[in-house]
Parts: C-alpha cells; sequence; structure tokens
C-alpha cells in the first residue's frame, strides 16, 4: 500500500502543496506531537471536516489503510520499537486533491548508567593544579535533547548540550576542567543528565545522577598574618598553628632559643622578650609567621628600634637603616661587614648607610651598651636580590609537531636569580594558569634553577601558546607591584585523528543536500567510501546525494594517527525507495563461540524474504513479516549474513547485517626488552607489552601506565579478523622520581555501544623499576651559625647509598660520616662531595660563630672563576677589618703583602698553569693570620669531535647489535664535559666522568644500537659539552660530530597475514611490502597454473579462493594469504576448515574439522595418512591422526557440489622437530683470549626441523647480541652450525657467552616458542694495566696515600721513579707523609703492556713572603732577649 501511495504521490505532485487563497490540508492531528518511551505504546487521532473519497495512516509500524467512510482514525503501536519513524496521515478530496500531514515522533531511552571518574589521576589533588573530570552517560536517545549538568555540594558549576542528530540510543563522553583550592578539600562532584524532551515529554524531565566523587586536595600551609605582637603571660600562648593538608610540621627560631621545638603552640611565660620565627612545613610548601613577644614587667626586650625592620635591596643598590633608643646609655653602634657604625656615646640615633650594597649574605646588627652594664642588640634581616639575566622555554628532547594524548615535558629556565626562596615560576597556555613552583632553597647567591611541565596535549591544543614566568615575590618590603619576567611564547602544533561529532547521519535525497563527511584532523585527512551502490572511488569529502541511489554510505577519514567512520543513511521521498527491510538490532558484537540472534522485518507486500549466511541461513519464507538469524555457538570469524526480499513491484533488494566476532587476549605480560636489573638515572630503556591470541586487532587499544598515570596508548588498523598477537613497545627515560615506580601495560577491546559495557580490559602484572641515580643535593650552599645542637648534614639521597668524604683547610683527619658536629669545628669553609658509581655531588657549608672565635674576615669577588686556558682572570680580595697586611699568594699573578690596602686585586693576562690554587691571606692586629683559597677551573673545548661505527663497515641488520664510537679530544677538565648521544633530534643516551684530570685528556665513549626499520637512513651523531656551572660560558660551549647516516637491512613484514578481496576489474591482490634489499615475489594458489613475480595481480583474471604472496629478500621472507570472493555465480568453494592451520610434534595427534553449509553429493578428506572416504549426508567430516610421522603431509577436504562441480581446500600442516641439543665452544683457540684481538665462536645445533622456523641467538650474560635465521625449505630434521666474531675487552673477562635456540611456529605453536640454550661459556680475557686517569694531585698528609693500584690481567707489577726516591718500591701504595712534595711516577706493568700514572704531591699551608719571615725573625729575636 505504501508503496502506491507513493507512487500516486509523485504522480499528484503539483497539487500537493496548496498556497495563495487555496486552503491547508483540512487535517487536525491530536496530539500534534508525541514523546514516546521506546518500546511504549502510542495512539494518535487524525479527524476532517470535510467530504472526502478516503483517509488513511501511512508509517513502518501500525500503518492503516484508506478508509472511506470515517472522520476519525486512530494511529495506534502497543510497542514503539522504531527509532526513526515519520508517520503521516493524508486524506483524498472530493476534488481529487490529496494532501498529507506528518506526525513529529521522539522516542527516547533515559541512560542506563551514568558515572563520573578522574582522568588520568589517582589520588589526592594539588591546590592550584589542574585536573580534568569525566561523565559517562551509557546508552541514551535522543541525545540532541540530552543536557549534562556538573555540580559541585549543591552548586551548579557548567551545563553541556549537544547538536547530533542521532536517533538510536549513544553514549556520552563529557569532561570538566577544574583547577581547585585548600576550601574544596572534602568537596563532593557529581554529574547529572537531564532529557528534556519539551511539554509532550514526561514531567518533570527525568533526570539520573551519578554517585559522588568526593576529593580530596592537598595544599601547603598559609599563615592569615605574617607577624603577631603577644604580650608576655602565664596564659598566653605563642601559637602557629595552621590548617595544611598534609598536616603540617613545625619548626621555631630565635636568638633566644637554644633548643628544637616541634610543636606548634609556645608558653609565652618560658620566653624572652624578642623575636620568634615558626616556620610550618609540608610536601607542598611552607609559611612562616613572627611573634614579637614584649614584656611589661622588669623583664624589658632590647630598647632600640630600627625603621625599617627588614629591608629588601637589589644588588648593587644603596641603603640606610635608622636605629634609635629612648634610654640613657654608654654607647651604641653598628655592626656590619660593609657600613659598620663604631661606638658613639651621645647620640640616640644612628645610621648604617651603604651606598653599593655588593655582599649576598650580610648581617647587620644595632648594639646598645645600657647604664646598667648589660649589652643588647637587634639583628636587621636583609634580602638582597637580582631579577632574572633570561627566562626561556623548550620541550625536553623532542622537536617537531606533538601527538594528541601523549605526554611531553616542557622545561622552563631561570639564569641568575637571587634569592631562589622568593621565586614562583608560572605555567601559563594562553592567559591560563596552569602550574607554579616555589623552592625551598636556602642560597642567597644567584643561581640557575630549571622546571618542567608534564602536558598531554589534545586537539584544542593545536595552535596553542604555552610560556613561563618568573616572579620575585619579596613581600611588603620589596618592589611593588613583583618583578615578573616572561619567556618568549611556545607555538605547539598537535596531531590528532579525525573524530567525526556524531557516528551516523540521516540524509534525505536532494538535489542541494549532501553527504558531508568533512572533519579536522591534523595532518588533513584522506577519504575513503564504501557501499554496496558505489563502484569506483571516491576521494572527496563530499558527495552529492542526487547521484546515488537510497541506501548506507560508509565513509572513513584517515591520517598517519588513525582512522573514523561516519555511515549516511540516505533515503528518498520518491519513486526511488531504499530497500524495506529493518535489521534489529542493526549490529552484532558476539564473543566467538556465543550465540546471536537477529530481527529481519517488513511492512510491504512481499513474494518471499529469507537470510543467507555460512552459518543459521533461513530459507525463503512468503507468509511472514519477520524472520530471525539465530545461531547458538558462532565459531566463523568473517561473516558477512544479510536479508533479502522479493517485493510484490519491483527487484529483489538485501541489508547486510555487520558481524564482529572478537575474542578477549589470553595473557597480557610486560618486560624490559635486552635488559635486566636497575635502571640509570637519564638512560633511555625499551619496555614491551605482549598481547596474545586477541581479535579482531583494529578494536585494541594497548595502553601504558606508570602507577596509575596514562603514559601512551597505541591503536591498530590491520585487517585481521582472526586472533593475532601484537607486540607493543615504549621508550623511557627515568629518573629518580620513578626508583620504586610501577609500570604496567593494558589491553582494552572498545568494540563500539554495541560491544560489551565497559568495554574488556586485561592487565599484565606490573613490572617494578629501581633506578640508579647520582647525589644531587637541594642547594649547592648553605649558612650555619656554629651552636651545640647544630649539625653539618650532607646526607642525599642516591641509589646507591654514597659515600662521603669532608675537605678544608680546618680539617686534618678524613670523615667519611655525612654528619659533622658543628661545635668541633673551627669557622670557615667545609666542603662535602657525596659519591656513588653513577656520580658525585659536593656542598659547602659555611661555618659562622657569633661569638669571639669568628671567620676569616676576607671576602672574594667572585668567589669561583672559570677561564679558558691561555685566558685572562682577576679576583678582588676584600676586608672591613684593621689588620698588619695582605697579600695573594699564587703560582702566577702573586701580590705581595700590603699594609694599608682593604682591597688588593690577583690578576694574570694570560693564565697557562692548569692546576693553580690562589690563596688571599691577612695577618690580623691580634697576630694571628687566616686565608681563603680561590677555586679556579682552566679549561679547553675539545678539538674534535667524531663518530664512527666499531669493528663493522656497511649496511647494519635489524635487531642485530652495533656499537657506535665517540671521539671527543683534547679537553679539559673532563669532569665537568657530558657525552650526548642522538638519533636525529632526540636524545638517546648522556655520559658524564668522574675523572680528576686537569689537563686536557681524549675521551672515547661508545653507544650500543639495535636498530630495526625505521631506522633505515637515520643520522646519528654525539656532541661533547662543557658545562663549567652558573661561572663558566653561558650558554655552556657544545661541539657535535658530523652525522652518521645509518643504513639498515630488513626482512619484509606485511601489516596484515590475511586480507580478504571482492572480485572486480579494478582491484587488485597487492602484496607490496617495504624491505631492504627490495625482496622477491612468489605466488601460490590451487588456481594458479604459472609463476608470478610481480608483487600485484589484477583481481578480475583470478578464480575465487586463497592466494598467498612471499616476499623474499636476504634476511627473510614473510606470506600473505588473499582471500578472493565473487558477489556472482563464480562463488569460492564453500568449505570452512577449522582449524585453518595445524602445528603437530613429530609423533604427536591431530584433527581439523571440515564443514559446509550447502547440499551436497558427497564431500571427504583425502590425505596420506588419515584419509576420510566419500560421505554424502553429513556437513561435517574430521580428518584425524593418533601418531603423525610424516613430514610432508599436504591433506585437502573435497566436495562435490550439487552443481556438479567438484572443489578442493589444502590444510597447511607443519610438522616439527626441537633440538636434540645445543653447545656452544671457540673456533681453533683454548688459551684466554688477549684483549682487542678477533676469536670466532661457534653453535652446533642437532637435530632440528623445519630449519626455516628456527633462529639461534647470541647471549653475553643477559644481552642478546646477535640472532640468525635460515631460508633453508627443509621440512626433514637438520644440523645447523653458526658463529659468531667476538673483539673482547677487559671488560669481558669472565663474561659468560651462550646461545640459544628459538622454535618460532606461529600463532598455531606451542606458547612460548620451545628455546633451548647451551651451557655457558666462561672467557677469561688479558688486558693490560690503565689508569682511570694519569694525573692526581694529593695533599701530604698523616693518613694520605698515592695509590696505583689497577686491574689487569695478568696481575700487573709496580715500580715508582722520583726526584725524591733513592730505593725501589715494589708497591701499588705509598703513604704521603713518608715523602716530599713533588712528582711520583708510578708505572704498573703485565706481559701485554704498561701504564704510567703521575702523582703531584703537595704540601699545606701559605707559602712564606717575606714580610712572613721578618716577622718570625723579629719573635726569635724578641724570644732570645727574653731569655
Amino acid at each position: 500500500m505504501f508503496q502506491h501511495f507513493i507512487v500516486y504521490l509523485f504522480a499528484v505532485s503539483p497539487l500537493v502543496s496548496l498556497t495563495g487563497a487555496e486552503a491547508e490540508c483540512p487535517l487536525q492531528l491530536n496530539p500534534q506531537r508525541v514523546v514516546v518511551r521506546y518500546g511504549g505504546s502510542v495512539e494518535v487521532n487524525c479527524n476532517t471536516s470535510v467530504l472526502h473519497k478516503g483517509m488513511g495512516w501511512e508509517a513502518n509500524e501500525g500503518i492503516v489503510p484508506k478508509i472511506i467512510n470515517q472522520n476519525l482514525i486512530t494511529w495506534r503501536v502497543s510497542e514503539l520499537i522504531d527509532w526513526d519513524i515519520k508517520p503521516f496521515c493524508y486524506i483524498n478530496t472530493n476534488d481529487s486533491k490529496q494532501c498529507l500531514i506528518e506526525l513529529p515522533v521522539t522516542v527516547y531511552k533515559t541512560p542506563d548508567s551514568v558515572s563520573i571518574s578522574t582522568v588520568n589521576h589517582r589520588g589526592p589533588m594539588k591546590e592550584g593544579q589542574q585536573y580534568e573530570l569525566q561523565c559517562d552517560v551509557h546508552d541514551v536517545a535522543p541525545v540532541q535533547y540530552l543536557t549534562v549538568k556538573w555540580y559541585k555540594g549543591q552548586t551548579l558549576l557548567h551545563q553541556t548540550t549537544f547538536s547530533d542528530t542521532d536517533k538510536t540510543p549513544v553514549n556520552k563522553t563529557v569532561t570538566l576542567l577544574i583547577r581547585p583550592d585548600r576550601a574544596d578539600d572534602g568537596a563532593q562532584y557529581r554529574c547529572e543528565a537531564e532529557l528534556d524532551l519539551g511539554a509532550e515529554g514526561p514531567q518533570p524531565s527525568p533526570k539520573y545522577s551519578s554517585e559522588p566523587l568526593n576529593v580530596e586536595v592537598y595544599y601547603k600551609p598559609q599563615h592569615s598574618s605574617s607577624t603577631e605582637t603577644i604580650i608576655k603571660d602565664d596564659k598566653v600562648m605563642l601559637d602557629c598553628s595552621v590548617k595544611a593538608n598534609p598536616a603540617p610540621d613545625y619548626t621555631w627560631s630565635s636568638d633566644h632559643l637554644n633548643l628544637n621545638i616541634s610543636s606548634s603552640v609556645i608558653e609565652s611565660s618560658a620566653l624572652s622578650p624578642g623575636k620568634y620565627t615558626c616556620t610550618a612545613t609540608n610536601s607542598l610548601g611552607r609559611d612562616s609567621k613572627v611573634f614579637i613577644l614584649k614584656s611589661t614587667g622588669a623583664e624589658a626586650e632590647c630598647p632600640l628600634q630600627l625603621n625599617p625592620q627588614r629591608v629588601v635591596v637589589r644588588y648593587g643598590g644603596s641603603v640606610e637603616v635608622n636605629c634609635k633608643t629612648s634610654v640613657l646609655h654608654r654607647g651604641m653602634g653598628w655592626e656590619a661587614s660593609e657600613g659598620a657604625v663604631p661606638k658613639i656615646i651621645n647620640q640616640n640615633l644612628i645610621t648604617w648607610k651603604v651606598i653599593n650594597l655588593t655582599e649576598w649574605d650580610i648581617f647587620p646588627i644595632c648594639y646598645i651598651n645600657l647604664n646598667k652594664g648589660a649589652q643588647c642588640k637587634v639583628e636587621l634581616p636583609v634580602t638582597v636580590y637580582k631579577t632574572p639575566d633570561s627566562v626561556s622555554i623548550s620541550t625536553v628532547n623532542h622537536r617537531g609537531p606533538m601527538i594528541e594524548g601523549q605526554q611531553y615535558e616542557l622545561q622552563c629556565d631561570v639564569h641568575d636569580v637571587a634569592p631562589v626562596q622568593y621565586l614562583t615560576v608560572k605555567w601559563y597556555k594562553g592567559q591560563t594558569l596552569l602550574n607554579q613552583t616555589t623552592f625551598s632553597d636556602t642560597d642567597k647567591t644567584p643561581v640557575n634553577k630549571t622546571v618542567t611541565l608534564l602536558i598531554r596535549p589534545d586537539r584544542a591544543d593545536d595552535g596553542a601558546q604555552y610560556w613561563c614566568e618568573a616572579e620575585l615575590d619579596l613581600g611588603a618590603e620589596g618592589p611593588q607591584p613583583s618583578p615578573k619576567y616572561s619567556s618568549e611564547p611556545l607555538n605547539v602544533e598537535v596531531y590528532y585523528k579525525p573524530q567525526h561529532s556524531s557516528s551516523t547521519e540521516t540524509i534525505i535525497k536532494d538535489d542541494k543536500v549532501m553527504l558531508d563527511c568533512s572533519v579536522k584532523a591534523n595532518p588533513a585527512p584522506d577519504y575513503t567510501w564504501s557501499s554496496d551502490h558505489l563502484n569506483l572511488n571516491i576521494s572527496s569529502s563530499v558527495i552529492e546525494s542526487s547521484a546515488l541511489s537510497p541506501g548506507k554510505y560508509t565513509c572513513t577519514a584517515t591520517n598517519s594517527l588513525g582512522r573514523d567512520s561516519k555511515v549516511f543513511i540516505l533515503k528518498s521521498t520518491g519513486a526511488e525507495a531504499e530497500c524495506p527491510l529493518q535489521l534489529n538490532p542493526q549490529r552484532v558484537v558476539v564473543r566467538y563461540g556465543g550465540s546471536v540472534e537477529v530481527n529481519c522485518k517488513t511492512s510491504v507486500l512481499h513474494k518471499g524474504m529469507g537470510w543467507e549466511a555460512s552459518e543459521g541461513a533461513v530459507p525463503k519464507i512468503i507468509n511472514q513479516n519477520l524472520i530471525t538469524w539465530r545461531v547458538s555457538e558462532l565459531t566463523e570469524w568473517d561473516m558477512f549474513p544479510f536479508c533479502y526480499i522479493n517485493p510484490n513491484e519491483g527487484a529483489q533488494c538485501e541489508v547486510k547485517l555487520p558481524v564482529t566476532i572478537y575474542k578477549t587476549p589470553d595473557s597480557v605480560s610486560i618486560s624490559t626488552v635486552n635488559h635486566r636489573g636497575p635502571m640509570i638515572e637519564g638512560q633511555q630503556y625499551e619496555l614491551q607489552c605482549d598481547v596474545h591470541d586477541v581479535a579482531p586487532v583494529q578494536y585494541l587499544t594497548v595502553k601504558w601506565y606508570k602507577g596509575q598515570t596514562l603514559l601512551h596508548q597505541t591503536t591498530f588498523s590491520d585487517t585481521d579478523k582472526t586472533p593475532v598477537n601484537k607486540t607493543v613497545t615504549l621508550l623511557i627515560r627515568p629518573d629518580r622520581a620513578d626508583d620504586g615506580a610501577q609500570y604496567w601495560c593494558e589491553a582494552e577491546l572498545d568494540l563500539g555501544a554495541e560491544g560489551p559495557q565497559p568495554s574488556p580490559k586485561y592487565s599484565s602484572e606490573p613490572l617494578n623499576v629501581e633506578v640508579y641515580y647520582k647525589p644531587q643535593h637541594s642547594s649547592s650552599t648553605e649558612t650555619i651559625i656554629k651552636d651545640d645542637k647544630v649539625m653539618l648534614d650532607c646526607s642525599v639521597k642516591a641509589n646507591p647509598a654514597p659515600d662521603y668524604t669532608w675537605s678544608s683547610d680546618h680539617l686534618n683527619l678524613n670523615i667519611s660520616s655525612s654528619v659533622i658536629e658543628s661545635s668541633a669545628l673551627s669557622p670557615g669553609k667545609y666542603t662535602c662531595t657525596a659519591t656513588n658509581s653513577l656520580g658525585r655531588d659536593s656542598k659547602v657549608f659555611i661555618l659562622k660563630s657569633t661569638g669571639a672565635e669568628a671567620e676569616c674576615p676576607l671576602q672574594l669577588n667572585p668567589q669561583r672563576v672559570v677561564v679558558r686556558y691561555g685566558g685572562s682572570v682577576e679576583v678582588n680580595c676584600k676586608t672591613s677589618v684593621l689588620h698588619r697586611g695582605m697579600g695573594w699568594e699564587a703560582s702566577e699573578g702573586a701580590v705581595p703583602m700590603t699594609k694599608n690596602q682593604n682591597l688588593i686585586t690577583w690578576r694574570v693576562i694570560n693564565l697557562t698553569e692548569w692546576d693553580i690554587f690562589p690563596i688571599c691571606y691577612i695577618n690580623l692586629n691580634k697576630g694571628a693570620q687566616c686565608k681563603v683559597e680561590l677555586p679556579v677551573t682552566v679549561y679547553k673545548t675539545p678539538d674534535s669531535v667524531s663518530i664512527s661505527t666499531v669493528n663493522h663497515r656497511g649496511p647494519m641488520i635489524e635487531g642485530q647489535q652495533y656499537e657506535l664510537q665517540c671521539d671527543v679530544h683534547d679537553v679539559a677538565p673532563v669532569q665537568y664535559l657530558t657525552v650526548k648521544w642522538y638519533k636525529g633530534q632526540t636524545l638517546l643516551n648522556q655520559t658524564t666522568f668522574s675523572d680528576t684530570d686537569k689537563t686536557p685528556v681524549n675521551k672515547t665513549v661508545t653507544l650500543l644500537i639495535r636498530p630495526d626499520r625505521d631506522d633505515d637512513g637515520a643520522q646519528y651523531r654525539c656532541e661533547a659539552e662543557l658545562d663549567l656551572g652558573a661561572e663558566g660560558p653561558q650558554p655552556s660551549p657544545k661541539y657535535s660530530s658530523e652525522p652518521l647516516n645509518v643504513e639498515v637491512y630488513y626482512k619484509p613484514q606485511h601489516s596484515s597475514s590475511t586480507e580478504t578481496i571482492i572480485k572486480d576489474d579494478k582491484v587488485m591482490l597487492d602484496c607490496s611490502v617495504k624491505a631492504n634489499p627490495a625482496p622477491d615475489y612468489t605466488w601460490s594458489s590451487d588456481h594458479l597454473n604459472l609463476n608470478i613475480s610481480s608483487s600485484v595481480i589484477e583481481s578480475s583474471a583470478l578464480s575465487p579462493g586463497k592466494y598467498t604472496c612471499t616476499a623474499t629478500n636476504s634476511l627473510g621472507r614473510d606470506s600473505k594469504v588473499f582471500i578472493l570472493k565473487s558477489t556472482g555465480a563464480e562463488a569460492e568453494c564453500p568449505l570452512q576448515l577449522n582449524p585453518q592451520r595445524v602445528v603437530v610434534r613429530y609423533g604427536g595427534s591431530v584433527e581439523v574439522n571440515c564443514k559446509t553449509s550447502v547440499l551436497h553429493k558427497g564431500m571427504g578428506w583425502e590425505a596420506s595418512e588419515g584419509a576420510v572416504p566419500k560421505i554424502i549426508n553429513q556437513n561435517l567430516i574430521t580428518w584425524r591422526v593418533s601418531e603423525l610421522t610424516e613430514w610432508d603431509i599436504f591433506p585437502f577436504c573435497y566436495i562435490n557440489l550439487n552443481k556438479g562441480a567438484q572443489c578442493e581446500v589444502k590444510l597447511p600442516v607443519t610438522v616439527y622437530k626441537t633440538p636434540d641439543s645445543v653447545s656452544i665452544s671457540t673456533v681453533n683457540h683454548t688459551k684466554p683470549m688477549i684483549e682487542g684481538q678477533q676469536y670466532e665462536l661457534q653453535c652446533d645445533v642437532h637435530d632440528v626441523a623445519p630449519v626455516e622456523y628456527l633462529t639461534v641467538k647470541w647471549y653475553k650474560n643477559q644481552t642478546l647480541i646477535n640472532e640468525t635465521t635460515f631460508s633453508d625449505t627443509d621440512k626433514t630434521p637438520v644440523n645447523k652450525t653458526v658463529t659468531l666474531l667476538i673483539r673482547p675487552n677487559g671488560n669481558d673477562n669472565r663474561a659468560q657467552y651462550r646461545c640459544e635456540a628459538e622454535l618460532d611456529l606461529g600463532a598455531e605453536g606451542p606458547q612460548p616458542s620451545p628455546k633451548y640454550s647451551s651451557k655457558s661459556l666462561n672467557v677469561e680475557v688479558y688486558y693490560k694495566p690503565r689508569h682511570s686517569s694519569s694525573t692526581e694531585t694529593i695533599i701530604k698528609d698523616v693518613k694520605g696515600v698515592l695509590n696505583c693500584t689497577v686491574k689487569a690481567n695478568p696481575a700487573p707489577d709496580y715500580t715508582w721513579s722520583s726526584d725524591h726516591l733513592n730505593l725501589n718500591i715494589s708497591s701499588s701504595v705509598i703513604k704521603s707523609s713518608a715523602l716530599s712534595p713533588g712528582k711520583y711516577t708510578c708505572t704498573a706493568s703485565n706481559i701485554l703492556g704498561r701504564d704510567s700514572k703521575v702523582f703531584i704531591l703537595k704540601s699545606t699551608g701559605i707559602r712564606p713572603t717575606f714580610w712572613t719571615v721578618l716577622t718570625v725573625f723579629q719573635l726569635s729575636v724578641a724570644l732570645i732577649s727574653v731569655i
């Protein structure tokens, strides 16, 4: 009826639209719009008040045929299950006109669930940082009426609506960015899904809320005021309590406190009047509050007032502060290293004034001598600051576009700023604050600071600008507003895959309407279209609807990041109609072996309808409008069921059912690639995730996590429908924060809305990572006031745990503890060095005394110098005290003792001494002498930096290990050298040195690489960087080698092992694959009778069936199976084998089923063992052998079709045998090996088959060195001998070599692959002595030694030579105390060679000047006269 009506409607179309004086259609609907719950009932009346020749309802459900004698007809459906229904009422008026009114119908479904979660985060949040909340609404329709609302408590924060036109249920994910503060600690967030369907919908609108998400916020302490004045009283407390999360620790400091207090509260009655500073600290930061304690009684505070009470001065700026009193006194003054004011008796106000303040660590004190005899003082807090020279932003180890969803590290460098504890570094994206960092370092001098930010950009960040800002907030006394310095912006380009806003769209065919698949992506996407109605390739993103037949059109947008598809449903209102069939559901997702059923229904008259399928086919049925395709146990991976109908009028049409059959993985495991044991900070490692036996792989996502943080994810474009194994790798560069971290990987099968919810996820066991890292102190200097309870604490975290050494002019013994009591030491500088196998780091403690015992009153400016060899240098030494002479001692540029000056300069025009120790000294009026040593670093940049391969030329083989060598010539000092390795612009590794040589040396560094196919054409280079610290040249000098171009040989490897092709004139079987050298191609099939060497065959020239293409080069081979199908009468053989390939151990059992779904005249198995004779009345027959002993067997299943033809399907069978033995030996050599010479190792594998699946791997200890595969086609067992050339060095002494035979028989073979290893071959290597440095400077000491001990094999003999030695010494160690200062040469020798090391022995003390000698002479004369 409906088709007749459509034809009639077009015939009278000029009469349908009534305009002008003509009346509108004389029909009234009641109600005029309906909103129905899916599966609910609905009824609508259509009435008229005019005479007519018939009226009725047209609809997919509830059709009402034309009725003549009624004026009211009802459209009624008891259970509405059509999402996109468009009923209309029509009338044929007496004047031969027809018109209609369409009823708007909205079918809705409330969500199955609403849930809230955090994105890539678990645990407490940090105040001020940005987090993303996610709301998931499952299975709701129609989405254009959905509003998702976000609440914090009862407060509405945000709401989102949708413009999608989908009418069927969808899942929606909405995110909200929050930046919690301390007030949000304990807050509850939730999201709510509301379906507002209008006045005709349910009232009130349905609302579904998530469970609340409880938020814990970490925030630092923050007092409400920075100072508080307290009047001393028994009941009054100094209360420093402050809210913070985690709870803070408290420390107190004051001139009046001699013990540590950890309480937040102190009784005022127990304290002396004065200032008390309390600091509250937690992991987020710290905040201080100053309590000023006053007394109203006899016990009064010091009667001095400073104005101002605190000063903030720019370095080099001027400052003045008044100190006044209102009491009588016997003198007052200022003590300071600059601007001191001597004691004055007759004034009550004195001023401390400095015109050009250049001392970073100054402690001015105003003091008064009271008439009662006591003295008191008030210290002035002085902050000397310097704004940064520069602020810059960069990316760490990355150049070029970023990938959406991956993690990147941004770096902000702030140069030469002080004091760092007042510095805040802020990160911005555009104008939005992302994060900020403060510092707890106590350095007062300028430092460089590097701060990093981890980002995970998305598509919205493409074109974003990131920048960082350094702000010095120096408090109320500092400059206002606080100085701010910004970096240049960093422009970010983000690559992201296509993602359509909706997965389906219904289009009404029209001349002006387009199927528009355009979507944003970067790089710009390519477009492909597929449909049963298309016979040509279309690459445009837009197609005119008028040129197409009604039906489904799938558009796929693809770029290098991925792909996304959108289905257009094209409908027509004219005679050209789409196939009148509806499938429910329209797509199915079934677990392998699970059950499935799908309804196919129609609302038109027909001559028969049915289902075609390889399983569950339904023969043509005439008298039904609904038929069901049903399979109880679905075991076919590649299935294409379709429902067809023969309408009463018109041709036969069909609708295909998309079927996805899935299998979750058997296992997910994580491992490290070619590495065992602890990782080294800063080096690159590769993690591997293995996912076994999963299908279909195009729906698989492998995700990498560190703890609960998502690091990376990988998707796949393979078209395999059968289970496969997938290996995914992740490169990491761990740092100290990763010590103890847990890495794990997760395999998720996201099969869409029709798949299981939530998506199946399978995780690996966690991989626990131990990271070795060198010591690194939080600050390079610390000032300590000498006290019985105060310690010099050098303790620092490092792995392995560090050893500690101390050096100072005031120490005469070796100290290995990390902590020293300050009370046992003299004022001065103490350097502590923490050392482990990764490196070392030093910290300088400046010990000061407030009593008579003071440090040396000399200031050097600068305090350390870095000079290029041959360059000029000058350093000032000044004092603010009276003296009897000061001077410089140095091997170059010495300054004789001078009496009448307070500033003297050490100056050298052309410094050519590598190991120089200038000392400034002063003879104090009190008779003592003290000195300060100037640290001098003399450097030389390298003459050349070159890169080469070790013992190799020509192309490299994928998967084998190679050694690159970087040679740095003539550089000093080597302890400041870093050699970095790059592949392209990516940093791979870096090496530092602990040698103490100060003179130029040559350094050779090696890097082991294992190139893969992606490295073909890569450029490796090495770079030598001399990082000489803040006093050195900025930026640090860098010298790079020329690039080393790498060619990699690799075997062919197809992206998928099978591909289904529909036979067509324009479709090709394309086996082309990348390989180096270029591969040769061979084809095999039951349907081919000639040799084909091309990589491409036209499908139109072939019969349906399987075609195997093998691509082969010198490295190996790889095969791909093309399954050619035909849509016409020419069909492939209707047989299915399960399994499709078998792998059997020699002598083992095997069985394979062969089944068909068509009528036949007989089927059977042909085979040399286990043949099955022809059977007529069965559709499944089994080939079975209990003990298979034939190596080369070719079974095939055949069928005699009813149409007279016979066809067959061959079963690939692989019979294998594991080796009897695997052994290792040396070729023509039995004695110890000599370092640097070449030797040959041999691996013998006995009686293994088939050899083309064999891989022989070589290991040194646990490191894979090399591997060999074979192209032999022997199927019977063979013996194989493989050799390996090695060139051992000293590090290989006692190394263990072994070889391993692995039979990798594919997914159908045993899992894991069988591996058989040889016994270990222990190698002894002879090598000559070689010292780590050629020179070493030793300070003569009772406990010091000259240690020449060196490793060598055989063990070396030792000889010593010097102008100061008169006897032969054969020991490797000499005590320094028994020797005179000078040079001592030690030579270590064995049969392989010898190596010498020079020890420069120095003595402590100062070389006496003329004035020193004169003073000693005068004292001697005086003593003699007294005697």
